[in-house]
Formats: structure tokens, sequence, C-alpha cells
């Protein structure tokens, strides 16, 4: 390797170095806070330790070039030792080359612009029940709200199953405890994860339920869970549509989440946004409404996937030696491509910890190529991308259209799991 190895964190000042372990004080959601003190002293490509656990991260828009698209070839997607590897196995979202490749091919047709535009009155369907159980006036914890209507949005579109009453409450423990061992965790100082939890058990008992009720009722157009079945054996199924409703629902809770109180906490955008949403069509109208529409919703989710990206890291393991953006990368290597950091970066955003919507704006946009990477880049970038940014243009616009929402001050906090997660109380409601 001709590359210099990166800064280690070991390396920072001292002061520094205690404000970093001060974030981690109530443990690893805490981390990204420890990322940005570590960026701010070493720079956009450094190594980080925490236990055993002692990834390179790398945040510069060169070295996430090179990592998705250059030299992805480079690199594998997850080493065993993952808790993502043990709980979805042979998976999309953990396996690499040829069979990585024929899992997406055949997911594709479900996520064509075509069958997304359809889906829209299935996702305001949710919605609106979901927001008929919210009081008048009181108080909504946004992450659970916004979980119970990504879930049960999820399934009803790309599993053909509506979910709903007693079997959602008899499966959200199951859901919560895989969302839990997926993220960071003690494994993180063990640098391997044990194996996985029985309390994940109901959840895989329905998702195993919903493949056998599809099996032999195909519906037309097919759902993913039908496209799933056409070209797997059950096993593999089973991966697959795991992954695809854990990955699919929780990002859109965290970007939905973080946006009403982004929102909550800023009364002029939350003015602005209120407005457009009540000009626009309301009803089963407003599945025709399109991000072009709705400028500043449009901003407003932008600004919350930059500012707080659900998916904030994508998790690489070295094949080979190696180098990026001109630091050497050793074989075995685990990297973690960061785009909170890139995404937050003061060296290509201006006043990076500011929420600004308006930057995205009459033509404003990223200030150059993976700076801005909320659903990863490359050839593997997100599928559900285009499904997750219909999702949160139709649900927010119609919590705002339903509901007005009362401005606070409450600190708000992010928290580091499966995905980067809003922590600052409840939302104050009042429905219209």
């Amino acid at each position: 390797m001709s590359g210099a190895k990166p800064p280690r964190t070991d390396g920072l000042a001292a002061r520094d170095g205690l404000r970093a372990l001060w974030t981690l004080r109530h443990g690893t959601p805490g981390l990204y806070e420890a990322l940005e003190i570590a960026r701010a002293g070493l720079g956009n490509v450094f190594e980080l330790g925490f236990g055993r656990f002692r990834p390179i991260v790398v945040a510069s828009p060169q070295g996430l070039r090179e990592a998705l698209v250059e030299r992805r070839e480079e690199f594998g997607w997850r080493p065993e030792g993952d808790p993502a590897v043990r709980l979805f196995r042979r998976s999309i979202l953990v396996t690499d080359g040829d069979e990585h490749d024929r899992a997406r091919q055949a997911m594709a047709p479900a996520f064509e612009p075509a069958r997304l535009r359809a889906a829209a009155p299935a996702v305001l369907a949710v919605t609106d029940d979901e927001l008929d159980g919210w009081p008048a006036e009181g108080r909504v914890e946004a992450v659970e709200a916004m979980r119970r209507v990504a879930w049960r949005s999820f399934e009803l579109v790309f599993f053909g199953y509506d979910l709903r009453g007693e079997e959602l409450e008899r499966t959200l423990p199951g859901l919560l405890a895989a969302l839990r061992y997926i993220g960071p965790g003690v494994w993180v100082l063990r640098g391997r994860a044990g194996g996985v939890p029985r309390r994940v058990r109901p959840l895989e008992a329905h998702v195993r339920g919903v493949i056998a009720e599809r099996k032999g009722q195909p519906a037309e157009p097919p759902t993913m869970l039908d496209l799933l079945l056409e070209a797997f054996d059950d096993e593999r199924v089973r991966d697959h549509a795991l992954t695809m409703l854990i990955a699919g629902h929780d990002t859109s809770t965290a970007q939905l989440s973080w946006a009403l109180h982004l929102l909550a906490r800023s009364p002029e955008w939350l003015a602005r946004a209120t407005r457009e949403a009540r000009r626009a069509p309301d009803g089963e109208r407003l599945a025709g409404v399109r991000a072009d529409d709705l400028p500043v919703i449009d901003a407003v989710l932008k600004e919350t996937l930059r500012l707080w990206p659900p998916i904030h890291v994508g998790g690489r393991w070295s094949l080979r030696e190696t180098e990026l953006d001109g630091y050497a990368i050793p074989a075995g290597q685990r990297v973690m491509l960061s785009y909170f950091l890139a995404q937050r970066d003061p060296a290509a955003w201006a006043a990076p910890g500011r929420f600004d919507p308006g930057r995205w704006l009459d033509g404003g946009g990223a200030p150059g190529p993976y700076t801005y990477l909320p659903f990863g880049g490359g050839p593997r970038n997100c599928i559900g991308a285009a499904f997750a940014n219909l999702e949160a243009r139709l649900v927010l616009t119609r919590v705002l259209q339903r509901f007005d929402l009362a401005v606070t001050r409450r600190p708000l906090r992010g928290a580091m799991g499966a995905t980067l997660e809003p922590r600052g109380g409840l939302l104050r409601v009042r429905r219209r």
C-alpha cells in the first residue's frame, strides 16, 4: 500500500478526546456526536478506536466515490460477525456480486414509477386510519406514530397484507427487538454479535405467516412478495422479505419523525409547509400530487435527510489492500462510509448544522457529487428511494392538512440505532 495510514482517534487532543468520550456517556446512541468531534480534529478519513471496534471512517467526497463506484469491487458488504448478517442471512442487504444482483433484479418491477404512483392511495388510506386515532388535542410520540404508518404502508404496498389491530400489537415487540439487535450495542465492543435473540421470533413468525398466505395467491399486478416467491425458495424469500420490511419501514419512520420534530422547532418553516399542504388537494386527490407541486414540503424532507439521514453509515469490509482518498486500507478492514458526516461537512455546506430547507429551493441543491447521499450511492443505492420519497411527501402533507403542530423549544437529540432517530419529547397536536 502506498497511501498514508489514516489518523487515529487516540491521537486527538486531550480535550477533544474527553469531549468524544462524554458523548458516549449514555452508550452508543451518541456515537454520531463523537464522530463529528473526531472529524473536526482529524479530517474526513480517520480510524475510530472503540474497544475491538476499530473501523476506518470515510466521509470525503473522493473517498465515498471510490468506495461506492470506482473501487466497489474491492469491498464486501458486511463481515459475518455483524448482527445484520445473522438476522438477514442471505438477503439483498448483506450479499454481494451475482447473488445481490439477482435479488435486486427480481424485486425491481415492484419499484417501477407507475407501480409506485398506483400505491399512493394505499399509503393515504393507512395514514388516515392511523391519524383517526390521534387525540383531538394532546401529545403524540412521533417515532411510535410514524412507525405504525410506515410499517403498515410497507406491508400493504409490497406484501399485499393489511396489518392492523391485535396482530400489529402482538408483532411490534419482535420488530423492536430486531431493531435493537442490528443497531450499535455491546457487540461493537466485542467485535462480533451474539445469536439472534428469542424476542425477535414474533416478527419472524409474522413474516413467515404472510409468506404462507401469499403462496399460490399472487396479486395482479404482482407485489414485491409475489415476485420474490416466483424467484426464490421459501428461506430466501424469508431473508429478503424480512430485510425489506425492516429497512423499508424504519428509514421512513426516522425521516418522518425528524421532519415533524424539526418543523415543530422552526416556526417559519412550519407555517410555510402548513400553508402549502392546505392549498394542496385533500382526500384521495392528494395521491396525484407530485414533488414539484409541493416545493416547500419537498425541501423540508430533503433538508431533513441531509441533517439526519436515517441510513447514516454504509458498512463495508475490504477484501484486499486498497486505498480510499489516498489513505491505506489494509485487507480485512472494517470501513464506515459516513453519509452523516459528508452531509454536514463545513467545507461543502454553508451552516451545515442549521435546519434550512431554503437551500433546496429556487434551484438550490447539493454543493457537489457525493456530498449528499441519504440513499447511498453507486450501483447499490437504495432500491426503495423513490417509494420513500413518495411516502414521506404524502404522509407529511396529510398530517399538516389534518393537524396543527405546536411550536416547541425542547432540546432535540439523535439516537444512533438501526437508523438515526430523534429523541426530543412528544409533539403537541390539535385536530383541525
